[in-house]
């Protein structure tokens, strides 16, 4: 038995009991059957982005069953520009860097026979490792300077994902407005 948490962009105009419908049909095939409504938010948004719906969405869920729809817009429809093909280039190549110092700095590139595990103590057979975590307590064994250097290209990346979502929003042409649905149900 589990539990099933499930979200669906529908169109703004929807029919909201056709969408229920469809939440039921998914429920009754998938699990035990639906047996929550949702709580349509006409009064909010629409919010910039699928993001910050779901943001929304968990910010005001009571965490059992609680099913919620909010507006958003949509840029599905954007057009890639040249300044989105230079962020994504720059993206690319930020992450090929991030490859390579992982690569590069890994504990298993170290000469040292053993680690030595900062958390925990441990010492580990370095030819036994098959990541970059501790075994025994789930540490990451990396320095904490490599540490701070991968987060450091993340980082930047997901600066630049923010930045092609800034030229999106932009195309306010394009824009559509859909209603982000979350629901649960019972499997």
């Amino acid at each position: 038995m589990g539990h099933i948490i499930g979200y669906m962009e529908v169109s703004e105009n929807c029919d909201r009991a056709g969408v229920l419908a469809d939440i039921q049909f998914e429920a009754e095939r998938e699990g035990d059957g639906y047996h929550s409504g949702v709580k349509w938010h006409d009064n909010i948004g629409p919010l910039g982005s699928r993001d910050e719906a779901e943001k929304w969405i968990r910010d005001h869920d009571n965490g059992w069953y609680d099913d919620h729809a909010v507006r958003f817009y949509s840029y599905y429809n954007a057009k890639m520009t040249k300044r989105m093909d230079d962020i994504r280039r720059r993206i690319g190549e930020t992450s090929e860097k991030l490859a390579k110092y992982t690569k590069e700095h890994s504990v298993r590139k170290q000469k040292a026979e053993f680690i030595g595990c900062g958390e925990c103590g441990s010492k580990l057979a370095r030819n036994r490792l098959r990541g970059e975590i501790c075994p025994v307590c789930g540490n990451d064994l990396r320095s904490k300077t490599t540490l701070e250097t991968i987060k450091g290209y993340e980082d930047k990346i997901k600066s630049l994902w923010e930045k092609i979502e800034e030229e999106k929003r932009k195309q306010k042409e394009v824009r559509e407005t859909l209603w982000l649905v979350k629901y649960e149900y019972h499997c």
